[in-house]
């Protein structure tokens, strides 16, 4: 009598990736890969999923990835994101952490600037509004509220300072993706394992898909009886 299998997202990627088996790097096909692939490629090697909960796009079939410049301030002080801006270089992405949602520290004009500077996008940990001007200017804006109002420029925070949400950190470096499914940041030192593994995964992916049009189910393809 064969012994049933026990079922979870990580035994079934387990079962069908190898982490012996490198592609070339995959840096410049990142693009081609998802938050959920990249999410598993980490919970696989380092038992941590590296999501961001609750912070998504405000645009939909918006897609960002690159590497994070951090700011921490207050909803009531948005000065502390220009000082961000103007930290950040071609290419990077903002990553603010608001104490709360009452204040927008990101809107209309933030997202013209850094876009006029050439950054790849922003992901707020509070809100931001001005939400149609955004979304017609095709600036990346990932955010965990929408609000209408907002502080004022204090300037008061703090510029590449270590995020801490649970047993999770960003720091600037880490590189970051956002999709519509959400936001995972991937550690700096771990970039080029972890991009390998989702491309690995992203590969095993596509077999079970072909099998599954071929007639196969998914308990067979698992071998779960």
């Amino acid at each position: 009598m064969s012994k049933k299998m026990e079922i979870s997202p990580e035994s079934l990627l387990e079962q069908f990736s190898s982490k012996k088996t490198y592609p070339e790097p995959v840096e410049s096909r990142s693009e081609d890969l998802t938050t959920p692939q990249l999410s598993d490629a980490l919970n696989l090697l380092t038992g941590k999923t590296g999501v961001i909960p609750f912070i998504k796009p405000i645009e939909k079939n918006t897609k960002v990835s690159g590497y994070v410049v951090t700011a921490k301030t207050k909803s009531e002080d948005w000065g502390t994101v220009l000082k961000a801006i103007d930290t950040a270089k071609t290419g990077q992405i903002l990553f603010i952490d608001s104490e709360d949602d009452d204040n927008a520290v990101w809107g209309e004009l933030t997202s013209k600037y850094a876009q006029k500077k050439g950054l790849a996008g922003t992901m707020i940990n509070g809100s931001v509004r001005d939400v149609r001007a955004i979304r017609e200017l095709s600036y990346p804006v990932f955010s965990r509220s929408i609000v209408p109002n907002a502080g004022e420029p204090k300037a008061e925070g703090q510029i590449n300072v270590c995020l801490v949400y649970g047993d999770l950190q960003i720091k600037s470096g880490d590189w970051v993706m956002g999709d519509e499914c959400g936001v995972v940041v991937v550690p700096a030192e771990l970039f080029q394992d972890v991009m390998e593994q989702a491309s690995n995964l992203k590969k095993e992916e596509a077999k079970i898909l072909n099998r599954i049009e071929d007639g196969q189910s998914l308990s067979e393809i698992f071998n779960f009886k």
